[in-house]
């Protein structure tokens, strides 16, 4: 997911669809401290269904950041431009550098590092999958794919997001 979808997530966006835990990235409105905030995504693609990865509900992240406020991650401070979890960024490099990633890895680099993986992968997974995971416009404009593709099943994307591999000890990051 792109760093805004991830921060702007809200607690009704987390859904169980057909016993599949996902997160629904939409466009929505969100009244704070007498303040209204819009936000949606960044292209019309971005609104999505997205299958949440079973290491991660095993690892327990409704446990760890659901909370009472409308926000998943409700520690994330607005900026004073309106941009919700601004910092997230600055403390993502941090963490990296404790990593021993280099500089030039960003948090926009592991959406690309997960296409890659993904369309490497000899798991029988289509690119239309892949890019309706990611929020991308499909890479593949034949007339079955802009005319008469209307959605993608949730298993599949479930076998997409599944395809994703996780180290061992990725609690410890």
């Amino acid at each position: 997911m792109r760093l805004g979808e991830i921060c702007n997530l809200r607690n009704e966006d987390i859904e169980i669809r057909n016993g599949i835990h996902c997160f629904h990235i939409r466009p929505h409105t969100v009244e704070i401290d007498g303040k209204t905030r819009e936000w949606s995504p960044k292209t019309t693609a971005g609104t999505r269904i997205v299958p949440i990865h079973s290491t991660l509900l095993e690892k327990g992240i409704f446990e760890e950041f659901r909370n009472s406020g409308p926000y998943f991650f409700s520690e994330l401070p607005i900026s004073s431009a309106g941009v919700r979890g601004a910092n997230f960024e600055m403390v993502f490099s941090k963490h990296k550098r404790r990593l021993n990633l280099p500089a030039d890895v960003t948090f926009h680099s592991f959406r690309h590092l997960v296409s890659t993986v993904l369309r490497n992968q000899d798991s029988h997974i289509r690119e239309l999958w892949i890019d309706d995971l990611l929020g991308h416009e499909a890479t593949h404009k034949s007339q079955g794919t802009t005319q008469y593709t209307s959605a993608i099943d949730l298993q599949n994307l479930k076998r997409v997001v599944e395809a994703i591999t996780y180290p061992d000890d990725i609690a410890n990051w």
